[in-house]
């Protein structure tokens, strides 16, 4: 059986994630690919209820994130690991705490209650810029954050250069299963 790889796109984005499609591109047919689709109006915690009920009968899942999604994310990990379930965490650009976003757009007020605070994210790998200009990322470079694979890139918010990115993200995989 495949390891389940769940991809939780950001903002703005759905399943056609360009990202998520890299991943996909890159790793081919080394995954049973899943995804949670989520709008501004989404309530996160049913989305996080039936993914979570999905994954029961899956090994050590792959949930990966993206800036919003990689708070979603953070909090399906944290519920999985609750009843005693493990996975691989990769988030990117990830929005971990939302009074570090610096973005001069409105975000959505039906999100906001929807988010958790990760101030001392640990056991996961994270791909990050510090020249983000939508979240403030540069906390994470200045933390000593535990059994955390941070990667720094020179980039924007939206990786554009991501697929550099996918051998690490294939190390780290190996190095945790």
């Amino acid at each position: 059986m495949k390891t389940t790889f769940l991809y939780i796109h950001g903002l703005g984005s759905d399943r056609h994630s360009r990202k998520f499609l890299n991943v996909k591109e890159y790793f081919k047919d080394e995954f049973a690919y899943d995804f949670i689709e989520w709008k501004n109006e989404s309530n996160i915690y049913e989305l996080l209820n039936k993914a979570e009920l999905k994954l029961q009968n899956t090994n050590k899942p792959i949930l990966f994130g993206d800036s919003t999604g990689a708070n979603f994310a953070y909090q399906l990990r944290e519920r999985l690991l609750e009843h005693g379930k493990e996975s691989i965490l990769i988030l990117s650009s990830p929005l971990l705490d939302i009074d570090e976003r610096i973005a001069d757009f409105e975000f959505p007020k039906e999100i906001l209650p929807q988010l958790k605070q990760y101030r001392n994210p640990k056991n996961t790998m994270i791909i990050a810029t510090q020249s983000d200009s939508v979240l403030n990322q540069k906390w994470l470079f200045e933390k000593n954050l535990e059994n955390v694979h941070l990667i720094e890139v020179n980039d924007n918010h939206r990786l554009e250069n991501f697929k550099e990115s996918l051998e690490e993200i294939r190390n780290y995989i190996k190095e945790n299963r």
